[in-house]
């Protein structure tokens, strides 16, 4: 995978006014993708360099230290206690938004929890910038930015971030719920907090909206192998 702009130089040779053969160098423009290109390349390079050297370190967070939970400010009596702030100004009070509450040396369940917490949508994202990488090249190529093969590749993008997306939701919501049961109590409350349940539109808009593109694409890509063919 390629980091960095790609410029295609070429030799051509032409004539002076005096007979003599010359030649030069032509810099063709750049790609049209090819900002894009570079800023996939190189952040799909830096997170892999980051997940590698996260996993070479004794002390990363992965594998290793305690599983933490939040309990917010609805679900905790704590809350409607006092805050003590030094330097709080006359008339002001202080509130607490959220408690931490970690595990220092969790189960075996407990630490497979912790990392279906931090890995769906780290997972999600390596796979949609290596398809996105495919798709740039593939639209790169001449004649391949109104193609069937690109309008295919977009597509399945889309499918992707929205399907993948829903997914990661639920396996990022269940696993915080198994932590939060695991650590917390109440008698008086459900089995688990609905601040656990988490899931990201953005996923969801970005990939629909993808689809869309592609179905577009799709229709204009067909209309112009009509015209081709009716010319």
């Amino acid at each position: 995978m390629e980091c960095g702009p790609t410029f295609i130089v070429s030799s051509i040779t032409s004539r002076n006014d005096k007979g003599g053969a010359g030649i030069r160098e032509r810099r063709q423009p750049r790609n049209p993708l090819e900002p894009i290109a570079t800023t996939v390349g190189c952040m799909t390079m830096l997170i892999v360099a980051a997940l590698l050297l996260s996993l070479l370190v004794r002390q990363a967070g992965w594998g290793n230290g305690p599983v933490c939970t939040s309990v917010s400010g609805n679900d905790a009596t704590i809350f409607s206690r006092s805050v003590s702030v030094p330097g709080l100004a006359p008339g002001a009070h202080a509130s607490l938004g959220s408690v931490t509450i970690c595990a220092n040396n969790p189960t075996s369940a407990l630490r497979l929890a912790g990392l279906l917490v931090a890995w769906p949508y780290t997972v999600l994202l390596l796979i949609f910038l290596f398809r996105l990488s495919g798709l740039l090249k593939a639209a790169s190529l001449p004649g391949g930015l109104y193609s069937p093969v690109t309008a295919s590749r977009l597509r399945m993008l889309g499918w992707l971030l929205t399907l993948g997306g829903l997914a990661a939701s639920i396996i990022q919501s269940s696993a915080r719920i198994v932590i939060f049961t695991s650590l917390i109590h109440y008698r008086w409350r459900g089995q688990f907090e609905p601040g656990q349940i988490s899931f990201s539109f953005t996923t969801l808009i970005v990939g629909m909206t993808l689809i869309t593109v592609a179905r577009v694409m799709s229709l204009g890509v067909k209309m112009r192998e009509e015209l081709d063919v009716t010319v």
